[in-house]
């Protein structure tokens, strides 16, 4: 799945991509990114929002291109792997040379 549009209205200079990722098990499977350019200040903006469905995915890009849409959902975060209690961590091996 892959979609992008561009839109080079001065007035709304935007292009919007979608994506799912690659491992079906990732929250928030479907990906959109936003570009948007200020034409005054000459500066862009990039978003990244997350999305269960490729048709809620579709839908705010359509809904953004129409300047309808809210704003981006927040991708969430994978499950951190947990270690099992009593393990500590190993220390980070040091380089050679001089010590700070």
């Amino acid at each position: 799945m892959g979609y992008s549009y561009t839109s080079d209205d001065p007035d709304d200079m935007v292009t919007v991509v979608a994506l799912r990722a690659r491992d079906e098990r990732a929250p928030s499977p479907f990906r959109v990114i936003v570009e948007e350019v200020d034409t005054e200040t000459w500066t862009h903006t990039l978003r990244e929002g997350g999305f269960d469905t490729v048709s809620e995915a579709l839908q705010w890009c359509d809904d953004r291109l129409a300047g309808e849409a809210g704003p981006l959902p927040p991708v969430r975060p994978a499950a951190a792997a947990s270690r099992p209690a009593g393990v500590a961590k190993a220390p980070a091996a040091r380089p050679p040379g001089l010590s700070r």
